[in-house]
């Protein structure tokens, strides 16, 4: 049996002049990932992450809060789309001034995710095939490994490999990005040929009162 355990990073630097850098709430969220992998003697037989900034500061921070760190080995095929330029193109052609918050980005990225898709942006740094086919090749390679790959990556990276194995539409995978905790876990199984979702969106090192402050989204 092959397993993977999908982590999106920390939270980001949102409204920064950098965002792909951890928040210290985000380098937070790492080490008590960590430290509840450490406790409950997750079993782990390797490690991946994209190249990203906050994929190795959120890598950093989990290794770093274990008794026996793992090494991460680094897999650009993991990183995150460049959704800058599809949501400028989106915004100009709507007229919109800015995304500012949470329920802005839940009415206005669904038709940016879906318009991506359909190659509607010339602005595009890659097309969402290209995209969809180097998370895919990303994901196999890892489960051909066999045993459990923790994997640091992004929301747009765990939606996609989540669309492959549930059969999404386009519109439920958008609704599922948008809904994925920085620092959260997701399960994905091997057994019986087939591939299938057993856990989605798990934050249980943020279940004690102290720390459900921290379940963030941006």
């Amino acid at each position: 049996m092959s397993e993977l355990i999908l982590v999106r990073h920390g939270q980001a630097s949102f409204r920064s002049a950098d965002y792909d850098r951890l928040s210290p709430l985000g380098h937070q969220q790492a080490a008590w990932l960590g430290a509840y992998f450490d406790a409950h003697d997750i079993a782990i037989d390797r490690c991946l992450r994209g190249s990203l900034r906050r994929h190795r500061e959120t890598a950093d921070g989990i290794a770093g809060a274990r008794a026996a760190p793992s090494e991460f080995e680094e897999d650009i095929r993991l990183n995150e789309f460049d959704a800058d330029p599809l949501v400028r193109e989106y915004m100009e052609a709507t007229g919109l001034d800015s995304l500012a918050d949470r329920a802005d980005f839940l009415r206005h990225f669904p038709p940016v995710f879906e318009g991506w898709e359909a190659g509607r942006f010339r602005d595009a740094v890659e097309s969402y095939a290209a995209f969809s086919a180097r998370v895919e090749h990303a994901m196999e390679d890892a489960l051909s490994r066999g045993g459990t790959t923790l994997i640091v990556t992004s929301g747009g990276v765990i939606a996609v490999m989540l669309r492959r194995v549930l059969g999404l539409t386009n519109a439920a995978t958008a609704d599922i990005l948008l809904n994925i905790h920085n620092a959260s876990i997701h399960r994905l199984v091997a057994e019986g040929g087939r591939l299938r979702l057993a856990l989605y969106n798990a934050s249980p090192h943020l279940d004690p009162r102290d720390k459900s402050h921290a379940r963030t989204f941006i």
